[in-house]
């Protein structure tokens, strides 16, 4: 009788137990979902297939390894050396992860490209972050679209991603939804070497010194410059770091005041657009309401010259940079200084090419916030040139 009892116990705490751990199944609700509810922002949402340039941006997919040659130097060992297109709308934000030709290093690669990572996360735990990139490849079907920022609540913001979240808890300072729901994913991030799991190098602040300071504190770094040996990182695309500081941040703007403008739909409604472009495709909208001395082209002849000025001292700090990696690839071969000196200098290459590649990485060509892209463009030319006083 006591073993009887003792079998009809373990049978209910297996129950009690696979009910307790049992996990509601997610359900993605995408744009096609919401679009005869919702007909003129999911017309404003599908311009995003559209593909149109800016003097110095765009969502053309120019190879940048053909326009910037000097980038095969800068990545030479790593996965941006063998391909690099600028990025296309967010409608094809997944088909173009899944087709690059560089190298995947695990599922976590599709943290911020589709929501169905979120629902394979939610349902199967962190053990997703580390398979690999084409065990899920399957379960990744929608590009980001309406779940990325409201769930399946139209018209609430939801911060969807838990990095971005974690990441917050390293600051002390509160954002405004509409800033983080869109910095969710425009960040500089890292993959944890262990899980894989997409981390934010954000525990001594959002500059890129404080990022600098992390990862040497973990001994991280994305890879090893075949050329110099140098220890070096890759940076991601740094928008929300940027534009916090910046002079439209200063003015209580957050990114959907310029990049989701009030516009009139098909039907006559004004809605707020959800085709995430340049505002100076939208400058009107974007732009008029506030800067109401100026008119559309002398406004956009403004901010390309902002632009303009940042391209021209990034090409100054890349000669520097080149020169840096010419001199220590020399050096390398054939050693002339002591080793200390020598690791001095590549950590010297370490910093100058995060700080460039910060500016180069950054998706507004530096209007975000012109003074601190082109400090770092200052800092990456002097830390450059003293790597090359070390070794000369």
């Amino acid at each position: 009788m006591k073993a009887k009892f003792m079998v009809l116990v373990i049978i209910i705490l297996m129950v009690l137990t696979g009910c307790a751990s049992k996990v509601e199944e997610v359900e993605i609700k995408t744009a096609e979902d919401w679009k005869d509810q919702h007909s003129d922002v999911f017309a404003s949402y599908m311009s995003n297939s559209e593909m149109e340039e800016t003097t110095f941006g765009g969502s053309v997919p120019i190879d940048y390894l053909k326009k910037y040659p000097e980038l095969k130097v800068f990545y030479d060992g790593y996965g941006f050396s063998i391909e690099y297109l600028r990025a296309r709308g967010h409608v094809y934000a997944l088909e173009d992860v899944i087709h690059t030709k560089r190298p995947k290093a695990a599922a976590s690669c599709f943290a911020c490209k589709s929501p169905d990572y979120l629902k394979l996360v939610t349902e199967e735990g962190d053990k997703v972050h580390s398979m690999t990139f084409e065990e899920v490849t399957p379960s990744m079907i929608n590009t980001i679209s309406c779940y990325d920022c409201h769930e399946n609540t139209p018209g609430v913001i939801n911060v969807s991603r838990g990095h971005f979240t974690e990441g917050l808890t390293h600051l002390d300072k509160e954002y405004k939804p509409n800033d983080m729901v869109c910095g969710q994913c425009h960040v500089e991030y890292y993959q944890d070497p262990e899980t894989k799991e997409v981390t934010l190098p954000w525990h001594n602040g959002l500059g890129t010194d404080g990022m600098i300071q992390y990862f040497d504190s973990i001994e991280y770094s994305d890879w090893v410059h075949p050329k110099t040996n140098s220890p070096l990182l890759k940076v991601q695309h740094p928008e929300f770091e940027t534009f916090n500081g910046s002079l439209h941040s200063g003015f209580n703007l957050s990114c959907t005041d310029c990049h989701m403008p009030q516009v009139q739909g098909d039907s006559g409604e004004t809605i707020k657009s959800h085709h995430w472009t340049s505002p100076l495709k939208t400058v009107e909208q974007s732009c008029l309401g506030c800067h109401q001395s100026d008119t559309t082209s002398s406004l956009i002849a403004r901010v390309e010259g902002v632009q303009g000025q940042v391209e021209a001292r990034m090409m100054e700090a890349s000669l520097a940079l080149q020169e840096l990696i010419s001199e220590l690839e020399k050096e390398t071969n054939s050693q002339t200084v002591s080793n200390q000196v020598l690791e001095e200098a590549r950590y010297k290459h370490r910093v100058a090419q995060f700080k460039w590649d910060f500016v180069f990485v950054e998706n507004s060509e530096g209007f975000h916030n012109k003074a601190l892209a082109l400090k770092e463009l200052d800092d990456a030319m002097r830390i450059a040139n003293e790597g090359l006083d070390l070794i000369r």
